[in-house]
């Protein structure tokens, strides 16, 4: 095993990272051994970019020549950002070499500190590693659950123990190179003298089914359909057999992946919204699914950087007594837009939103193109109803509870 001051002195040209950042195995931290580090070489199977963590499959040769997956677990995306590192960093059939905390239990795996890049580029990925590669930089991590407990001093308050722990600056300036605006709910940002909005869309709103015109207009889905693409016409064709035969096709949903936009607009349930001076915010009564819409004119996020997911990244404008929003950014890895329609990161959409019926009906006009999937613009429009009574609950997926549904 190569030890750690070694490894320290080999890695050359480690970037500046922020120790005060809560960035790297926030899910079981007592699973690596914080005391050894180990060198391992192999090709990508599979990178993950994305909130909240980075994560790598790679294809290790073991000493009998046997090939073993090694699975990785990296810190946070905005961390890494800093450092230059992005989501076209890693490609999967890239040979590189990474440092890692291994896993107690000794199976392929471990806690991501330092990475060498295919073409030879070195990024720190852990608050191991300080601003110099050498051992006298190294900061130790503890792991609180395994902390002895010390009493703090007698009779001391709670306001002594915050003024001893607090910040040196309040409030806290966060050091984002993603962040392309200030936060949209800082309470200074948001007292600016914002224009007046054409209408508020705080409150919840139950989607309108028009189940006697489904075969007309769709139900949750869009019709009529656009002309495929030969993929999209492969995919939805392998859908309808599937359905004919009354078998379930694949649907991430039901797996607990996001719906993702526009799913998240069209599907059954309630959204509930937030409308601020310089933001949308909703929450979906399935799975309690999260959206926002920037409103404050800021730019969009450099693609590199993105998370790349299913609701993507939202910027809308007033025109009038629409709002209009564009959104791009969007996941390729199981989104679909309906049964038997997949679409990717060449997605954009755009919708037109205006509200009637004295502010209690939202119309959304929905003009949406992916080149990979279909021709031209998919048109629709769809409603939703204010509802009284009624709030938004928690709602969580889980996979073993679906587990026990027909058909899964």
């Amino acid at each position: 095993m190569v030890s750690k001051s070694k490894i320290i002195i080999s890695i050359v040209a480690l970037f500046t990272f922020s120790a005060s950042m809560q960035a790297v195995a926030h899910h079981s931290a007592v699973a690596f051994d914080k005391e050894q580090s180990i060198t391992v070489s192999g090709e990508v199977t599979r990178y993950v970019w994305r909130n909240p963590h980075m994560a790598i499959n790679m294809e290790v040769t073991d000493a009998s020549g046997e090939k073993v997956l090694w699975k990785i677990e990296g810190p946070g995306t905005t961390v890494l950002s800093r450092q230059g590192f992005n989501r076209s960093s890693i490609d999967n059939g890239d040979n590189i070499t990474v440092v890692l905390n291994p896993l107690r239990s000794g199976k392929p795996g471990g806690l991501l500190q330092a990475i060498t890049l295919a073409d030879g580029t070195v990024h720190a990925a852990s608050e191991d590693y300080g601003e110099t590669a050498t051992p006298a930089a190294t900061v130790r991590r503890t792991i609180p659950s395994l902390l002895d407990y010390i009493p703090p001093p007698d009779g001391e308050t709670w306001q002594e123990r915050e003024e001893k722990t607090r910040p040196a600056q309040l409030p806290i300036l966060a050091n984002n190179p993603r962040q392309t605006s200030p936060g949209a709910l800082d309470p200074e940002y948001l007292s600016k003298d914002w224009p007046e909005p054409s209408f508020d869309l705080t409150g919840t709103w139950a989607f309108r089914g028009e189940q006697d015109w489904g075969q007309n207009y769709g139900v949750y889905e869009f019709k009529p359909h656009p002309q495929w693409t030969e993929k999209g016409q492969k995919i939805y064709d392998e859908y309808q057999s599937y359905a004919r035969a009354g078998r379930r096709y694949d649907e991430p949903t039901a797996k607990c992946y996001p719906a993702g936009m526009p799913r998240l607009m069209t599907r059954y349930g309630s959204l509930m919204m937030l409308q601020y001076p310089t933001a949308i915010f909703m929450v979906s009564r399935l799975n309690n699914e999260y959206r926002a819409i920037w409103l404050d004119n800021r730019e969009r996020e450099p693609e590199a950087s993105r998370d790349w997911n299913w609701n993507g990244e939202s910027i809308g404008r007033w025109e009038d007594d629409t709002l209009v929003v564009e959104t791009t950014g969007f996941t390729d890895e199981n989104h679909l837009i309906q049964q038997g329609v997949f679409t990717g990161d060449q997605l954009t959409i755009v919708e037109r939103i205006q509200v009637i019926n004295n502010g209690n009906t939202m119309v959304s006009e929905y003009v949406m193109t992916d080149p990979e999937h279909w021709v031209g613009e998919w048109r629709h429009v769809k409603f939703r109803d204010r509802i009284l009574n009624a709030d938004i609950r928690e709602a969580s997926c889980l996979p073993a509870d679906n587990e026990l549904l027909p058909g899964m």
